[in-house]
Formats: C-alpha cells, structure tokens, sequence
C-alpha cells in the first residue's frame, strides 16, 4: 500500500467523451450496488442523482453529435455536472481507501500516486479557458484565464485587429504552425509563465485578439478560443 495513492482528478477530466458515460456506469454500479460493504456511510452524491447525471450526459452528447452546434451549451453542462459529481467523490473513496490500491480499483475512479498530472489534460487537448481582461493605463490591459492546473505555465497571444489565420496550430511540442500562405497580423506575445499578465504596447482604439497557451511536463497545449481586448486609451 502506499498513502501517495489517491484518486485523480487530472484522471477525470482527462476521461474521453466517448467513455466517460461507461466509466460513470462502472462507478455507480460499484460504489451503490455491488460493494456497499466496502463502501459504507453516506456518500456525498446519492445513486439517484449521479444515474440522472449520467443519462442526462449521454442524452446530451447523443443530441449535440446529430444537432451541432445549437446543442453545444447544452452537452458542456451536462459534462460539468457528470465530472463534477465524479469529482466530489474523490475524497469519500480517498477516505475509505486510506491508501489501499485493491479498493481504488474496485472504485473504478482512476488514481494516482500523487504525481503532477496537469500534462494529462494538455495531453488530451483541453485548451485554456475563462479568459478575461481589464482596462489599463494607455496601451496596456491586464489579461487572465482559469487556473489550469498545478505546475502549469502559460502564455499568451493578443494579434491586432483580427485573429490568428484560421488552422493556426500549436503542436505537443511547442511548434507554432501557420497555415501555408496565410497572412499573420502583427502580434504581442507574453511568455513569462505567469497566468496574470499585463500587456504592454498596444494601440489605443484597436481591437486585439486573445489567446491563451499551457504548458507543462513538456507538452504544450493548442490556442484557446480567442477573445477580443482592447487597452486603455
């Protein structure tokens, strides 16, 4: 046994679309059916809240497959509210586990040692998220986005006046790749590691588009989705 074991929440995020509906299955028929014994006390999710989830999640995925994009929002927050309930049970299997790997696998929760997993996540092509920024003094503006996840660096991109030539791409291994004969605007980039950052030299009534990078473990994340900012004037 070993107390560095414990479940990963990297792990979670990290499960694909296409399985996580399974997965959700496996730990409900184990933690509320099969190995009740194992698994006493009162769980912080009930069965019937976490099944509801899971069908909810696997209707929502089905919908945004055939309807596109208009299903888009709906699918994401079905996601959230499957893996966020996964995600509250970490410490319940944690606590009943104390360390012991025979009960982590009956969990069918996927564990850890306690290693930094944030790759993980660029791994499997999470983008930053939660981008936003205010107003500077003139020809700055202080930029942010959600906290990824630990040991994570970032970067970021702010192009003037319009965004990066569409199939703009970020390879594993931190290559930035233009598309053949595209036309790249003029660009800040900051790559000091740090999530809040300021930008400087901008120009004054001139939208800029910003993207965000992670980086970690030696891999490098793809562009997130852009936002427009603008700097003091």
């Amino acid at each position: 046994m070993s107390s560095q074991l414990k479940v990963s929440i990297a792990k979670i995020k990290a499960i694909p679309y296409g399985e996580l509906g399974r997965v959700a299955h496996d730990v409900s028929k184990s933690l509320f059916e099969l190995n009740v014994g194992v698994f006493k006390g009162t769980k912080p999710v009930t069965q019937l809240l976490f099944d509801g989830a899971t069908a909810s999640y696997l209707s929502a995925r089905t919908t945004y497959k055939l309807g596109g994009l208009t299903n888009k929002k709906a699918f994401e927050d079905a996601y959230d509210l499957l893996i966020g309930m996964m995600i509250e049970l970490a410490p319940y299997v944690n606590g009943i586990a104390n360390g012991d790997e025979d009960i982590f696998k009956l969990s069918m929760l996927p564990y850890t040692s306690g290693a930094n997993e944030t790759g993980l996540l660029i791994e499997r092509g999470e983008l930053a998220k939660g981008l936003s920024y205010k107003v500077g003094t003139t020809g700055k503006a202080h930029v942010t986005c959600d906290y990824y996840g630990p040991g994570a660096k970032y970067i970021c991109i702010a192009s003037e006046g319009k965004p990066m030539p569409e199939g703009t791409k970020m390879s594993l291994g931190g290559q930035i790749i233009f598309p053949g004969g595209a036309i790249v605007p003029p660009f800040i980039m900051n790559i000091d590691g740090a999530r809040d950052k300021i930008i400087t030299d901008m120009k004054p009534k001139v939208d800029y588009y910003l993207t965000y990078i992670v980086m970690c473990g030696g891999f490098v994340s793809d562009l997130s989705v852009a936002i427009i900012i603008v700097c003091g004037n």
